[in-house]
């Protein structure tokens, strides 16, 4: 007697379906980390399996673009780690200026709804020395993107910023607050892969903040090279308070305090 089997796939031949249908490869990430969230996802749409989920994205464009920005975790606020945003306005960007005469470019990668560039621009602001940076923020969820051009929050995401900011920064209409337009202006977002699309290049300041801990250690490195072929010498990098660079003289950079890091 002949069984029949219906086909199943694993996570593993997910991957390789997405990666020749998308160029995406979900092998740079934890493999348990994204599993898990991904299948959170595929219960929600009733997609019990990889194939048949699978199949669902490649025959749905929008279900694909929702898929691939939900696969970007965007938690994110106003002066998150205070202790790290402290360092850096009473030396970190004090020193910047000094030992770097003219414009400073400065790029947030993996910037989410863009509350970390905005609080490097109202640091900078507060300065005096707003006219003397160039912004350029980037991640690879479209829609976060919109969200921070806009420059409209809740108060959610601003539970860390002292109140001197939020009363010279913002307008507060109803529950929301509006970032003032000399601040907004300051910033240019822009779509962007880590993994695959060319770095900002000439930075005096990296922040690529809580973006490692998702990603396989071969990653990291990658990602950590083009970084520093990117920053100059003397230039800074800031990383998350949970994430650490165990070989930080591969990529020509030495630690300076806890999550900030500065090329030779």
């Amino acid at each position: 007697m002949n069984s029949v089997f219906k086909e199943t796939w694993n996570y593993d031949k997910f991957k390789k379906a997405f990666y020749q249908k998308t160029g995406l490869n979900l092998d740079c990430y934890k493999d348990r980390q994204m599993e898990r969230r991904i299948r959170q996802l595929m219960q929600r749409k009733k997609k019990p399996d990889f194939q048949q989920f699978f199949r669902y994205l490649a025959d749905s464009s929008p279900a694909m673009e929702h898929f691939l920005n939900y696969l970007t975790i965007n938690t994110s606020e106003f002066f998150r780690d205070e202790k790290v945003y402290d360092r850096l306005k009473e030396d970190i960007f004090p020193e910047l200026l000094q030992n770097f005469p003219g414009t400073l470019t400065i790029w947030s990668a993996g910037c989410s709804v863009g509350a970390e560039p905005y609080t490097v621009a109202l640091i900078f602001d507060t300065l005096g020395s707003l006219s003397r940076v160039r912004i350029t923020a980037t991640d690879m969820d479209d829609k976060v993107l919109e969200t921070a051009r806009k420059g409209q929050y809740d108060l959610k995401y601003l539970q860390k910023t002292p109140r001197k900011y939020i009363q010279r920064y913002f307008d507060k209409e109803g529950e929301n607050y509006f970032l003032k337009e000399k601040i907004k202006k300051k910033v240019i977002f822009k779509s962007h892969n880590l993994l695959v699309d060319p770095p900002v290049s000439g930075c005096h300041l990296i922040l690529c903040r809580n973006v490692f801990i998702y990603f396989k250690q071969e990653t990291q490195e990658f990602i950590l090279k083009r970084f520093s072929e990117v920053l100059k010498p003397e230039g800074i990098l800031v990383i998350g308070s949970s994430e650490y660079i165990s070989n930080p003289d591969e990529f020509k950079l030495y630690r300076r305090y806890n999550t900030i890091y500065q090329k030779a």
